[in-house]
């Protein structure tokens, strides 16, 4: 979205809403039944990086406003093929979610991110996801496990998903399955009728599940494991969340096939743009709140666009946007953001840094590296900088995401000849680029609740960077140990297709599957492509690299890309101080670069980036030295 988009949008929220106070935090579950949780979370290490432990946990378990299912339903849904429940400890852990005791904010001893989120129409609670879930991450090294808060995730979103709507199907079909569901769910207030209303919201639930399941399918020649563990294509659930399900047409949308590694989240508030492609403006007020939604939308925000009643159109205002979007929350999330910090190798437990070795390192980065890789001292973490962004062509790594970010196409629906901004900019043609329909969508909800986006968008602003705690002590650990010898043996046989009445309802009314968008150009065709780079402050804990999560560890990195590993292990937790990324001997899943014909598969390319691959093995291994000290 352009600033000058950003500009209006700040004086439109201003002129509708006025003038008033930020909102106090309220917690969302305190009428949420307390539960036990399935399994111990695992002992972890807290390392000093500017929050205090209450900010923590507000952040693990504040709502966006996303939406799954029912939250009562996440806590006593068993998975497909056996009675342990979905939420067990050991199955989230083999998912790379992170299992933690049940407490005031996390009633039911759900994973971090994992959250409730209330309908106040119906005071029913829904259990969704926070930036938490794709923002917080554990490594393991020599018996101690460490919590990175705002570092990428390990966890394998895809997996999640398909294992959760077959668990609803198995559900919804196995009567000893759905009796044992209903009981639980229902509780006190079970009778016969109650369970076969249970059961038909069910269905409907499942089925639409299954949707978004089928829509953010991949054509039938790409391998089920293909998004993997630690990277999801981002902006293809985004624009398919806009493109398909906002405008109602299952078939209006794009093959999610340019998978990125999530972003580590310190950091973000105080850089110009955002989004591996640069893409987002962070205009103060609006910049922060616009991303945030935009992430919502694709995240289970439920975004709906349709034909606004007779008495908007006199307004002006052609389309209504309704969402589950929660703006307070957003703007809670985003104050918190701005005051983390990034983590530091941590002597007491990792092998010392050499400093000799380092400072010769620091001269081959500041010479070769920091034109696009700025450095930042630690205790200017909080002041803002400029990004530097590189054409895609001339970094050379996969320009999947970059390319399906601005180019890919979609038809406009009922947004056609509607202004893009809604209040003002040029109209929709009947196609027009994916991106822009989600955009829309996120200008609609802050337009439709401007006192709300007002107070969200002012909140960081009124949170200062020297609130962070300077604490610079290792927490205590986080909870009792657990052992994790056994994980669950369904990610080796796990089948990503849903089957039974689900897919026999949607094939009947549409192959959605085989339904794609064809691969035409829209978007700005003289636009120049670009990626983003970034300071590199904690980069040894955000493994593994490049955009797209190709190289396993910064040895890698600065290999020549025709030398990198085309194949190695993903999902373990284990930490290799050495190379500096995860073990990748052995793992969860295996990343495969290429095909099965050799050819390098689309979004999965680890070439490029070859910016100090001429160094010696010497100069090498001392930079990445340096690398740990940042």
């Amino acid at each position: 979205m352009l600033k000058k988009t950003h500009v209006f949008l700040l004086i439109a929220m201003i002129y509708i809403a006025g003038c008033s106070s930020v909102a106090d935090y309220h917690s969302e579950v305190e009428s949420l039944k307390v539960t036990p949780e399935i399994g111990q979370a695992p002992e972890r290490i807290q390392l000093p990086q500017g929050w205090s432990q209450g900010t923590r946990e507000k952040f693990w378990f504040t709502s966006q406003g996303s939406r799954i299912i029912p939250y009562s339903w996440f806590t006593w849904l068993e998975q497909a093929d056996r009675q342990a429940l979905f939420r067990d400890a050991k199955h989230m852990e083999m998912l790379r979610y992170l299992p933690v005791n049940s407490s005031r904010e996390n009633p039911s001893g759900l994973p971090i991110g994992f959250v409730a989120a209330h309908d106040n129409k119906t005071n029913q609670a829904w259990v969704g996801m926070t930036c938490a879930a794709c923002h917080t991450n554990q490594l393991d090294y020599n018996g101690h496990k460490f919590l990175i808060e705002g570092a990428p995730t390990l966890a394998n979103f895809v997996l999640f998903y398909s294992r959760l709507v077959e668990a609803l199907n198995e559900t919804n079909k196995d009567d000893s399955k759905f009796d044992r569901f209903a009981k639980n769910v229902l509780a006190d207030n079970y009778s016969n009728g109650a369970a076969n209303k249970l059961r038909t919201t069910l269905s409907s639930v499942t089925l639409a599940a299954a949707e978004r399941l089928i829509v953010n399918d991949l054509p039938a020649d790409y391998p089920a494991d293909f998004t993997s563990y630690a990277r999801l294509d981002a902006f293809g659930n985004i624009q398919n969340a806009g493109t398909a399900f906002a405008l109602h047409d299952l078939s209006n949308r794009n093959t999610p096939d340019g998978p990125v590694s999530y972003p580590f989240l310190w950091g973000t508030h105080q850089s110009d743009v955002v989004q591996w492609n640069a893409s987002a403006p962070n205009t103060p007020v609006i910049g922060p709140l616009a991303r945030n939604v935009g992430e919502v939308i694709g995240v289970f925000g439920n975004l709906s666009m349709d034909k606004a009643p007779w008495w908007k159109r006199l307004l002006g205002l052609e389309i209504s946007y309704t969402s589950n979007v929660d703006i307070e929350g957003l703007g809670r999330l985003e104050s918190w953001v701005k005051t983390l910090r990034s983590p530091e190798w941590p002597a007491a437990y990792f092998p010392a840094i050499n400093a000799i070795k380092a400072a010769k390192g620091g001269e081959l980065f500041a010479n070769d590296c920091a034109s696009c890789h700025q450095v930042i001292p630690r205790d200017q973490e909080g002041d803002n900088y400029k990004a530097n962004t590189t054409p895609v062509d001339e970094i050379g790594t996969d320009p999947a995401t970059a390319w399906n970010a601005d180019r890919r196409c979609a038809e406009t629906l009922l947004l056609e000849g509607t202004k893009k901004e809604i209040l003002f900019g040029d109209k929709f043609a009947a196609q027009s680029a994916a991106i822009n329909i989600p955009i829309n969508g996120a200008i609609g909800i802050i337009l439709s609740h401007p006192k709300k986006s007002l107070e969200a968008g002012l909140r960081p602003l009124r949170t200062h960077s020297s609130s962070a705690s300077t604490d610079s002590t290792l927490a205590a650990p986080l909870t009792s140990s657990a052992d994790e010898a056994a994980l669950d043996k369904a990610v080796d046989s796990h089948d990503t297709k849903v089957e039974d009445y689900v897919i026999q309802h949607l094939r009947a009314r549409q192959d959605i599957a085989a339904t794609l968008v064809t691969e035409q150009t829209c978007g700005d065709p003289d636009a120049i492509l670009v990626y983003k780079g970034r300071p590199l402050n904690g980069i040894w804990a955000t493994a593994p690299y490049l955009h797209n999560g190709s190289v396993p560890n910064l040895r890698e990195l600065l290999r020549k890309g025709s030398d990198r590993a085309n194949r190695f292990w993903v999902g373990s937790r284990e930490f290799d101080t050495v190379n500096v990324g995860y073990k990748t001997t052995e793992g969860l899943n295996e990343f495969r670069v290429n095909d099965e014909q050799g050819k390098i598969r689309r979004g999965n390319s680890n070439r490029g980036h070859e910016y100090g691959t001429q160094w010696t093995d010497q100069q090498k291994w001392a930079v990445i030295e340096y690398m740990k000290t940042l």
